[in-house]
């Protein structure tokens, strides 16, 4: 009776044992290939992590076979990230350059004096966002940030000292996040920013951070790609269509226009339209101010497609790995579902119907894996109103599974 029932629970257990995987390596110093203890080694962006031990061994256990980033970080060290196959073919072996102790010293004068009172604002809204939950998220660590800004190409520019502390009260996170490069453009308004992220769970299973998430998952684009997966966009009430922007040659030939009346104007009348209209027939006033308005439009055209459907962006599958090729031209414009018009949060309320563009920079598209993340991160840029909703005030962990009980609409 008793082996029967042994044999039993080893059945049992079975198939929970073979949906685990283990990922196992070393981390070292790089120059004297010496075990490092204590280096924290995460899947980035995800709650699932640990430390080595004193022979620099770690051990993470993962429930799909897939391709995995690994963020590793360790005191007097520059923090790496390397990429893994699960199922591996072998233990991995981590390299960490030493930081050195003079780099503080010698680059201190470079930094804004009190650049927190300076900039820790706008860095805060920048980086965690603006309104819901990310009023209710705060950089516990701020004096480990250190500005830079150059006043001639009006660029802010930031990094750290140590690990960012976030902790984000309305979803019940707290964040140590790795800044890896920080960046603001005051005149071409452009702004990026990388970095790693471990999670810490700090209200798990608390019934207002369970609907919390839920809440930001629905207006996350890691559900949107996690329902490209699934195939089927309209089931959750997504509408995505085919955007193709086009140059505006109305603004164009306006702009040469222009360009050649001004330069005919400075040269030869001191750039006294008046004498300029009086010598001749042909260009008049209102002429004029037709081509400068022509010339107040937008650089591109949008042209609205028919609707897509999620295969027709899915060029290959790796089934072993989970892995998915995602490949598109142009752009998908990509409509919010009309349902969070009947949602009792009012962050989502207000996101019904709103629009989200994305598009791919390089033609050899992205991976999309099983957990809806997707590499080369920096082969996918979004525009629009889910912009806002990416930021860490708003970040679920990439593990991040919903609930099955039924959503609050």
């Amino acid at each position: 009776m008793n082996r029967f029932l042994l044999l039993l629970l080893l059945i049992l257990q079975l198939p929970a044992a073979m949906g685990q995987h283990r990922l196992v390596g070393t981390v070292i110093h790089g120059d004297t290939k010496k075990p490092i203890a204590g280096a924290s080694v995460y899947i980035n962006n995800s709650s699932i992590g640990t430390s080595t031990d004193k022979s620099g061994n770690f051990s993470l256990h993962l429930a799909q076979a897939s391709v995995y980033e690994l963020a590793v970080s360790a005191m007097g060290y520059h923090a790496t990230t390397v990429q893994e196959q699960v199922p591996q073919e072998g233990k991995l072996e981590i390299s960490m350059k030493e930081r050195a102790t003079q780099i503080e010293e010698v680059v201190v004068t470079n930094y804004v004096k009190d650049g927190w009172s300076k900039w820790g604002r706008y860095f805060t809204e920048t980086l965690v966002g603006l309104g819901y939950y990310a009023d209710q998220t705060k950089i516990l660590n701020p004096e480990v940030v250190r500005f830079r800004y150059n006043q001639k190409e009006k660029i802010l520019t930031a990094s750290c000292t140590a690990p960012l502390i976030i902790r984000n009260e309305g979803l019940g996170y707290e964040i140590v996040y790795e800044l890896v490069r920080y960046s603001s453009n005051f005149t071409t308004k452009f702004f990026s920013y990388a970095g790693n992220s471990f999670f810490r769970d700090i209200g798990k299973g608390k019934k207002k951070y369970i609907q919390a998430r839920r809440d930001v998952y629905d207006l996350s684009f890691k559900k949107f790609l996690r329902e490209t997966l699934k195939g089927d966009w309209e089931k959750e009430g997504y509408v995505v269509r085919k955007s193709v922007h086009k140059e505006n040659e109305v603004k164009k030939q306006a702009d040469e226009k222009l360009k050649a009346i001004n330069k005919e104007v400075f040269e030869k009348y001191n750039f006294n339209f008046n004498l300029y209209y009086a010598s001749q027939k042909e260009v008049l006033p209102s002429h004029v101010e037709a081509l400068r308005a022509q010339s107040r439009q937008h650089e591109s055209i949008t042209y609205l497609m028919g609707i897509m459907k999620p295969h027709q962006i899915i060029s290959g599958r790796d089934t072993a790995l989970g892995l998915v090729q995602i490949d598109f031209p142009d752009y998908l414009y990509i409509i919010y579902p009309e349902r969070f018009a009947k949602s009792k949060n009012p962050m989502l309320k207000k996101a019904a119907s709103q629009v989200t563009e994305v598009f791919l920079p390089n033609k050899e598209g992205i991976l999309l894996d099983v957990y809806g993340g997707y590499f080369p991160t920096n082969n996918l840029v979004m525009i629009g109103y889910g912009v806002a909703y990416a930021k860490l005030g708003f970040l679920l962990p990439y593990d991040y599974e919903e609930p099955e009980k039924s959503r609050n609409k």
